[in-house]
């Protein structure tokens, strides 16, 4: 029991599963665990909703810019350099921009919340460098916006007597699912990063099925948003694997293509938060980071377009198309795809990596496929899984997140290749955060 004010008298309210507080019994402790699970469904299924509304609203104003680059040339030089000098402008004045999806998760671990600057601020800073074609992913953004929305939910609760730290928590599972489209995303994520609901006494076993309930209840929402307004792109699915023989042969030189664009990654990462600390030390580096990386991504994409935007919609379109490039291009673009995209984030076209690097590993592959023959199924596979394990150094996150994208007959080589790329040492300089 605690005191709690209320109209100027003081009284006495429990708090809902305070860890203080003792169950009375079987009966009780089966209402308290009911009444969070049941919570954590709503609250997904808001989550499912809301995410998939803020994804699309970026799709259309996305489709809406770049439905003029077939008629002018050189058009992704002038989008991006326009964006980044809007990018710049924008962070200056409004002092927000989006937070690495790291960061959002590190200070939920530390503090138990998530705020942001206001309500539109976060919200023009979370478009501007997708709908400019920035080579990064939607992830970061939403988690923080619907976070930081979950957490302001909570405190007023709070207030009228109810202690709800685990609103805040499983706002994870239920974003990463919805976003990814799959449940395993944000159980893993969870799961991988022990995020505690210290104002519960509860098992560990007993979190995951808030996490669960999170994350099964945005699919919920984002079947409310389908039956509105129609299906929208996510993720693409891939065939069955084929190989046989000395297909297999060929998975040794994708681990050695994946580590090799994972080390680029970072070493690309490194780098550019070099120049990033050193740009930031000054009032106009705010400004002219993101117009010197718009300018640098513009004049990549002249030649290989596909290097912009987050990827799931390009995923779709390489799985069609990728017979008619050259391996060159392909290899190219999956490999600058690698580099792009950290310099994006480090140089204020801040986003997530996941999406990006999903495809970057996808594009490597039918590169690679087309150079050896080989069943390119297994060869995408095992680049793409291996590559993206070694970006975010965790593989239940990675085989969570691909699950929705490759066969479950494939599980086998996405979980050998995830783990091998997660742990193949990388210089410890080039891996170290800011």
């Amino acid at each position: 029991m605690v005191k709690h004010a209320d109209d100027g008298k003081r009284t006495q309210r429990p708090y809902v599963g305070e860890t203080g507080r003792k169950s009375r019994g079987t009966a009780d402790k089966a209402t308290m665990v009911f009444g969070m699970v049941l919570l954590a469904l709503i609250v997904g299924l808001v989550i499912g909703f809301a995410v998939f509304f803020v994804m699309n609203l970026s799709t259309w104003l996305t489709n809406l810019l770049w439905g003029f680059s077939g008629s002018l040339p050189f058009f992704p030089l002038f989008a991006c350099t326009v964006g980044g000098t809007a990018i710049g402008l924008w962070t200056w004045w409004s002092h927000d921009s989006v937070k690495p999806l790291s960061e959002v998760m590190a200070q939920f671990k530390k503090t138990g919340s998530y705020r942001v600057n206001g309500v539109w601020k976060p919200v023009v800073s979370f478009l501007l460098p997708l709908v400019f074609g920035g080579s990064i992913g939607f992830e970061a953004g939403l988690t923080g916006l619907i976070s930081a929305g979950c957490c302001w939910i909570r405190d007023q609760l709070k207030r009228a007597g109810l202690r709800l730290g685990a609103l805040s928590h499983i706002t994870i599972a239920a974003s990463l699912s919805a976003i990814f489209g799959t449940p395993l995303a944000g159980i893993a994520a969870q799961a991988e990063d022990e995020l505690n609901t210290d104002d519960y006494d509860m098992r560990p076993r007993t979190k995951v099925v808030l996490y669960m309930a999170a994350a099964f209840g945005a699919f919920g929402g984002i079947r409310l948003f389908t039956m509105l307004f129609g299906p929208s792109s996510g993720l693409p699915r891939f065939e069955h694997i084929a190989a046989s023989g000395s297909d297999f042969l060929w998975v040794l030189p994708c681990l050695a293509l994946a580590y090799a664009m994972a080390f680029l990654f970072h070493a690309s990462e490194y780098a550019f938060g070099m120049v990033d600390a050193q740009m930031s030390e000054r009032p106009s580096g705010v400004i002219v980071k993101p117009i010197l990386a718009g300018l640098a991504m513009g004049s990549v994409a002249c030649a290989l377009p596909y290097v912009l935007f987050p990827g799931e919609v390009q995923c779709e379109e390489l799985m069609e198309s990728w017979p008619t490039w050259t391996a060159f291009a392909l290899l190219a673009t999956g490999v600058l795809k690698a580099l792009i995209t950290p310099m994006c984030i480090k140089m204020g076209w801040v986003g997530g990596d996941l999406f990006p690097s999903i495809f970057a590993g996808v594009a490597a592959g039918y590169g690679l496929a087309m150079i050896s023959g080989a069943d390119p199924m297994l060869i995408v596979t095992v680049t793409t899984s291996a590559y993206l394990a070694g970006v975010l150094r965790k593989p239940l996150v990675a085989i969570g997140i691909l699950f929705l994208c490759f066969p479950a007959d494939g599980i086998i080589w996405m979980g050998v290749a995830a783990v091998i790329g997660a742990t193949i040492p990388m210089p410890r300089f080039i891996l170290q955060k800011d």
